[in-house]
């Protein structure tokens, strides 16, 4: 089951900084994801092409990861997974809304270690994944953005909704809820984020609430996103 969660939380956190549709530069994204059983890190770039810029036009991606979870069946085992994942998308932008769709080819390599001392390499996955992202102002204080994506050859979906409040030009934050399932598992998640614009291109987002698991007791979450126009 646990195999697919850390690809879910690239896909949400590396689109979720908040980027926006002026920003002309390419855009360096990094962060982490923990959970009680698993964590989830990631650095990588969107790259607009010749032409285009954030928020507007063709871009690329490409983006390394590292997942690393453990469960317990009549032993401990823990798994390690680095990966890598590149794609292309094309992204509209209006006064009040932004609009992305995107795919990306991807691929994790697994390795299985117990306490017992057995496990060793488990091998590697390819997949495509393709997403699509949207934004809408409803007024400059208030907005609503959902993204969602689905893994081929995983098989595994992924979708997020959030709802954000800028009192202020460099603060937003609001109610997040994720939706996120496979072949054999079912996850929504119910929290917050909060996202911040430190100046000259930074942006820093935290964001935490409550994983529930179908079959096993529900957990906290928490994560931290970082991005920087280059």
């Amino acid at each position: 089951m646990r195999h697919w969660i850390g690809i879910a939380v690239l896909m949400g956190l590396c689109m979720g900084v908040g980027v926006e549709p002026t920003m002309a530069q390419p855009l360096l994204l990094g962060g982490t994801q923990m959970a009680q059983e698993n964590s989830y890190s990631y650095l990588g770039a969107i790259m607009p092409f010749a032409g285009a810029r954030l928020g507007s036009g063709w871009f690329g991606t490409i983006f390394a990861n590292y997942l690393a979870y453990h469960y317990h069946t009549t032993r401990t085992v823990s798994v390690k997974a680095p990966g890598v994942q590149g794609g292309l998308g094309y992204a509209w932008g209006g006064t009040a809304y932004q609009l992305a769709l995107s795919g990306a080819l991807g691929y994790q390599y697994f390795s299985v270690h117990s306490d017992l001392g057995a496990g060793g390499p488990v091998g590697g996955t390819v997949t495509f994944t393709p997403q699509i992202q949207a934004r809408y102002d409803f007024t400059p204080m208030l907005y609503a953005g959902t993204m969602a994506s689905y893994s081929f050859g995983q098989r595994a979906y992924w979708s997020q909704f959030r709802v954000g409040v800028r009192p202020v030009s460099w603060l937003s934050f609001g109610p997040e809820g994720v939706l996120q399932g496979g072949i054999n598992y079912r996850i929504h998640q119910v929290g917050a984020f909060v996202s911040v614009a430190l100046g000259d291109g930074w942006r820093v987002e935290g964001e935490g609430g409550v994983n529930y698991i179908s079959g096993l007791p529900s957990t906290g979450y928490g994560g931290f996103a970082f991005a920087k126009t280059l």
